[in-house]
C-alpha cells in the first residue's frame, strides 16, 4: 500500500490488486463534491421538498483536484448527510431543481436544511432561494453546489473507492461504507 497526500490536502492510499490490473485508489480525505439526484416526481408543501421515485443512487462528480465521477447509493447518502450534519447547520448547500422535459422553465434555486429518506422517497427541508416552485411536479433533476465530504470522525471505512482506466479521464469511484 502507497499513500499520497496532495498539496490540496487530500489524502489517498492505492493498493495494488491481484493479477496486476487497475490500481484501487482509497480517498480517506475530504474531497469537493457535486452531487445529482434524479426523481420521478416530487411534492412542496411550502417548507418540505419530497422526491418520489428517487434513482437508487446519487451521482457526484469533482473537477479539481482530480476529475472524479461515481456514486453513493442514495440510503449512503442520507446516512453520510446525517452523520455531518453539523457541518451542514453551518453552511447548508444550495441546489438547483430543474423539471426534466420543461423546456420553458427555469430551474428553481433551494437551500438544503435537512434530509431524510427511506425507499426511493427523500424529504429535505429547504428555504426557496430563487423561482417558485410548484406543489407537484413531474421527473426532476436536482443539482447540489459543491460540497465538502468525508467520512465523519470515528467511521473507519475509506470514503471513497476510485479506479482509473486508460479508456476514461476521470477516476470513477464508489462510496465505501
Amino acid at each position: 500500500m502507497v499513500a499520497l497526500a496532495g498539496a490540496d490536502g487530500l489524502t489517498a492510499s492505492v493498493q495494488a490488486q491481484e493479477g496486476g490490473g487497475n490500481a484501487q485508489i482509497e480517498v480517506n480525505g475530504p474531497v469537493e463534491l457535486t452531487l445529482v439526484q434524479q426523481a420521478a416526481g416530487m411534492k412542496f408543501d411550502g417548507k418540505t421538498l419530497t422526491l418520489e421515485g428517487v434513482s437508487p443512487s446519487t451521482t457526484f462528480f469533482a473537477a479539481r483536484p482530480e476529475p472524479t465521477v461515481g456514486q453513493f447509493t442514495t440510503a449512503q447518502f442520507v446516512k453520510l448527510w446525517n452523520a455531518s450534519q453539523e457541518g451542514f447547520k453551518k453552511d447548508p448547500p444550495n441546489a438547483a431543481l430543474s423539471f426534466i422535459g420543461d423546456k420553458n422553465g427555469k430551474p428553481v434555486t433551494i437551500e438544503l436544511v435537512n434530509v431524510s429518506g427511506s425507499g426511493d422517497t427523500l424529504s429535505y427541508s429547504i428555504n426557496v432561494l430563487d423561482g417558485t416552485l410548484p406543489e407537484s411536479g413531474g421527473a426532476v433533476s436536482m443539482s447540489v453546489d459543491p460540497v465538502f465530504w468525508q467520512l465523519p470522525q470515528g467511521w473507519t471505512a475509506p470514503f471513497l473507492l476510485c479506479r482509473y482506466t486508460p479508456y476514461w479521464a476521470n477516476r470513477v469511484c464508489r462510496g465505501s461504507w
